[in-house]
């Protein structure tokens, strides 16, 4: 898969925190910048399975964020 254009991939976590506030400089994953500006939007934590490998959105396009479910190969 071209790293650039199309979803990244994640393999052997047990769970993510996704921003939700939209300030993150990596996004989908939540670094903490809502801390710095007055928000009320706190990180939603998915469970993972270790095992699995997981596509993570990166052009926004997605319907099931932080996933990908391929919407930018419509664009």
């Amino acid at each position: 898969m071209d790293e650039k254009k199309g979803p990244s991939q994640l393999t052997g976590k047990d769970g993510i925190a996704v921003c939700q506030c939209w300030q993150s400089d990596n996004w989908p994953f939540c670094d903490g910048s809502h801390h710095t500006f007055a928000t009320d939007k706190e990180p939603s934590f998915i469970q993972l399975d270790k095992e699995k490998t997981y596509e993570i959105c990166r052009c926004y396009k997605t319907k099931n964020l932080p996933f990908c479910d391929g919407s930018h190969k419509s664009a």
